[in-house]
């Protein structure tokens, strides 16, 4: 008899590079029960399905990841992004004519993160309406970057944001109860969204100023991981910044990027 739980968790692992333990089988089964019923078809029955449908993969990877994230999460980046990279980048743009600004935001889940590095880059450059910015926000998921593409959140998800960061970020798009409220459009001209699995193929070819990579290596294995900071490691240009999440340390494996900082590393 095959193990269908344990041929989802492989699928996972080789199309994604998610990285599923023995403990997580009950987590795995619990998030594809109601499409299991939706579908009515047993677990053993879905893994045909998924190996024969790209849509029903797609949908598959968006049960199995986690997509939570938060405006201005793991605040430190932010502050070092606005006082350190940003100010560099001005400085050594300042005698042309149209400045140019590039950077990946690798797992943008719900928008919280992209949107807060689109806040950040407002707050440095006062100049901003001189300059060609442009922020990729990717994600696996295609439900997440609905919501992120939709920019439209409630009071508790903008919580952390000052008032005076609230009146720069987001506009009052529904006065509730519940308030809802919608990213502001000079913020919105600077991102754009795409879905990309970080383990296919990618279309993009930087150089980039800066990359956030945060909390989704920890889904993956040491080795994926090795591979992936390589990847991202020959996208940066020279002195440019990767952040990856806190509880990510790099120093396990073999990559070009120096250590300059908590969970912040340089090309």
């Amino acid at each position: 008899m095959t193990d269908a739980t344990a041929d989802i968790m492989a699928i996972a692992y080789e199309v994604a590079g998610i990285s599923f333990s023995n403990a997580k089988r009950s987590m795995v089964e619990a998030r594809l029960a109601k499409r299991l019923r939706q579908l009515e078809c047993s677990l053993g029955d879905y893994v045909d399905r998924v190996r024969g449908d790209p849509r029903e993969m797609t949908a598959m990877l968006d049960l199995l990841t986690t997509n939570h994230t938060a405006w201005r999460r793991e605040p430190a980046h932010f502050t070092d992004f606005e006082t350190r990279v940003l100010p560099a980048i001005v400085k050594a743009q300042q005698r042309v004519s149209q400045p140019r600004l590039r950077i990946w935001c690798a797992a943008a889940a719900t928008g919280e993160e992209p949107w807060t590095i689109a806040l950040s880059v407002a707050r440095a450059i006062p100049d901003l309406e001189r300059w060609d910015v442009a922020i990729l926000a990717t994600d696996l998921s295609t439900r997440a970057l609905e919501r992120a593409r939709a920019g439209r959140y409630d009071e508790a998800r903008i919580a952390s944001l000052s008032s005076a960061d609230r009146a720069l970020a987001v506009e009052l798009a529904e006065p509730g109860p519940p308030a809802l409220y919608s990213v502001a459009p000079r913020l919105r001209r600077m991102v754009e969204f795409a879905r990309l699995n970080l383990m296919g193929e990618w279309p993009m070819r930087g150089p980039f100023d800066c990359i956030f990579c945060r909390n989704v290596m920890i889904y993956f294995d040491q080795q994926t991981q090795a591979r992936l900071v390589n990847r991202l490691a020959r996208l940066l240009g020279k002195g440019g910044t990767l952040y990856v999440g806190h509880s990510e340390s790099l120093s396990a494996l073999t990559h070009p990027l120096r250590s300059i900082g908590p969970a912040t590393y340089a090309a």
